[in-house]
């Protein structure tokens, strides 16, 4: 087994027995397979004090975050397989002060699952990612939302087009 090591000791609340309880919180490095992408990845849980910190069964996941180990398997697989981060998905949308919903339009992603890519809630695909890196291209992307007008201005609507269009237009001559 890894190494264990005690990173702190904290007290949580236990709603079933109204008392308070001491936690170790521990980190252990596992092995890790994401879409066929093998690594070790660094993982947080809470051990009982006074409960064996190596026995797996005593590994609770962090009451407050408990998704915070798949999200670091996530961050370490999108290093890996050389794909955005979250962060700076979000930050180029906004560097061309573009919504989610624009983006959406724009991508043929829907909005919600692209909220959920920004906001590392999922993993997204190689396919997600090389659509994604589009809005790195203002002029391709320019191209592409005028090819789609049709579809655009049929599924958001002229104002939302236009909008589209002038901000992208704002963002070439800004290039220029």
């Amino acid at each position: 087994m890894n190494p264990v090591k005690v990173n702190s000791v904290i007290t949580e609340y236990d709603p079933i027995s109204d008392q308070k309880i001491k936690y170790q919180k521990i980190q252990i490095s596992e092995s890790v397979t994401v879409r066929n992408i093998s690594f070790n990845s660094p993982h947080y849980y809470l051990v009982e004090e006074g409960m064996d910190i190596h026995d797996p069964q005593n590994f609770e996941v962090p009451f407050d975050n408990p998704d915070v180990n798949l999200r670091a398997d996530y961050q370490v697989y999108r290093e890996k397989a050389g794909f955005l981060q979250p962060k700076e998905i979000k930050k180029i949308r906004e560097h061309l002060r573009l919504s989610l919903r624009e983006v959406s339009a724009i991508l043929g992603i829907s909005y919600s699952t692209l909220s959920e890519i920004e906001n590392g809630l999922v993993l997204h695909s190689q396919i997600q990612d090389t659509l994604l890196r589009m809005l790195e291209h203002t002029y391709t992307l320019s191209t592409i939302v005028e090819q789609h007008k049709g579809l655009i201005i049929n599924s958001h609507g002229l104002k939302a087009y236009q909008r589209i269009i002038d901000k992208l237009n704002a963002e070439k001559n800004w290039d220029s």
